[in-house]
């Protein structure tokens, strides 16, 4: 698993931490299922999930597009390339859910302020 280096998040955290301002913002009954006192694990446990599944998918996607004899660069951009397209599915499928009636016009907001 990733570590934190520098400005970097672990990608994990950073899965955990956007799946939790989604469904704050268009999930708020789905969130509201969850007792509070478990919502720090359940994030971290859904931004696990989806950090493992980007990884499988990008190492997926980048099997299917390489060609052995490849120059490294092409390669580089095909691996960036591979990881969009998995996070792309990692999140669709596990975090942005199909938003709830009376919320489509909210915006997530990039931060979360304590309850």
């Amino acid at each position: 698993m990733s570590q934190q280096t520098g400005n970097e998040v672990e990608p994990r955290m950073a899965y955990a931490s956007t799946a939790l301002r989604y469904w704050t913002t268009y999930l708020p009954s789905r969130l509201g299922t969850i007792p509070v006192n478990e919502r720090q694990a359940f994030f971290e446990d859904l931004g696990r999930q989806v950090a493992e599944m980007v990884d499988y998918l990008a190492a997926d996607n980048l099997r299917a597009s390489s060609r052995p004899h490849d120059p490294p660069e092409l390669t580089r951009r095909r691996a960036t390339m591979a990881r969009m397209r998995a996070e792309d599915e990692a999140l669709a499928e596990l975090v942005y859910l199909p938003k709830e009636k009376g919320t489509r016009g909210r915006e997530t907001p990039t931060t979360l302020t304590a309850e």
